[in-house]
């Protein structure tokens, strides 16, 4: 059967998707996206994926378009690649559009699209946990702030996760705190205490908002500190947070192997999540 996007207001045929050589995401990396998970039609924490991308593109100056607030379009979208009964991706781009000179002038007519394919769960992830590793090649930048195209520095570091037998990077600023993994956000747990690492050049994790919110109405507060690789490795336990993915727990971390012993709250708080 034909694979469907919704490019720039229409719903295509992926073989018929164009868009301008000259358009700015292909040229600079200039835009955004966003992926998230569905269930039966159901899109996970849409609203607060548009307002995140919906920040990005007013922080940046490029016009939000109009269309991608209308829900219908996700489902439409499942609806016609067959996936309303499966678990999916929907993965969002905007670009500033075609080319308009050096700078960031204002993105009238943005470049938009939406995405949408079957998505299987890394159930060995869940059960046998991810080995991570210290991203060897340090960054800080506020462009991490925002989920935008130009994403090579994560590309990379996960490359490097690969090459050195691990499944996820740990990324690390130049005065060696602690920002997130290449795909994820860090949770981890010490002496019963949640924490998740601060920092001024780490992607705000809608997974943790939407986390934070069921744990507070449980009791269960996580708290902001300065972080060092040390400090996870020193942890009881360690999360890894995505809103495809979910929650995997870390099973080691630069040599550190931890305990399975919590894992199973690891597996309820991803139920909480879907639920």
């Amino acid at each position: 059967m034909k694979e469907y996007v919704f490019i720039n207001g229409s719903f295509v045929p992926s073989e018929d998707a164009k868009i301008s050589v000259y358009d700015r995401g292909i040229l600079y990396g200039d835009g955004f996206f966003t992926t998230m998970r569905a269930e039966s039609g159901r899109i996970f924490f849409l609203e607060e994926h548009l307002s995140r991308l919906r920040d990005s593109c007013d922080f940046f100056n490029i016009s939000f378009p109009k269309s991608l607030k209308d829900t219908s379009i996700y489902r439409r979208l499942l609806e016609l690649n067959d996936l309303l009964n499966k678990c999916a991706s929907v993965k969002i781009i905007i670009t500033r559009g075609r080319e308009q000179g050096i700078g960031l002038p204002y993105g009238k007519n943005p470049t938009y699209m939406v995405f949408s394919k079957e998505y299987h769960p890394p159930k060995e992830a869940y059960k046998n946990g991810w080995k991570l590793i210290s991203f060897s090649t340090p960054r800080s930048t506020p462009i991490s702030l925002h989920k935008s195209l130009n994403y090579l520095y994560n590309l990379w570091a996960k490359e490097y996760a690969k090459k050195n037998n691990a499944d996820e990077a740990i990324l690390i600023q130049p005065d060696g705190y602690v920002n997130e993994t290449s795909v994820g956000t860090i949770l981890f747990q010490k002496d019963g205490d949640w924490f998740t690492p601060l920092s001024e050049y780490a992607l705000p994790s809608i997974t943790l908002k939407i986390l934070s919110s069921i744990w507070e109405k449980k009791g269960i507060i996580i708290k902001r500190v300065r972080t060092k690789i040390r400090d996870l490795i020193n942890a009881d336990q360690v999360w890894v947070l995505n809103s495809l993915i979910g929650i995997v727990p870390a099973r080691e971390i630069d040599g550190k192997k931890f305990s399975e012993i919590n894992w199973k709250f690891s597996e309820i708080s991803r139920s909480w999540l879907w639920s």
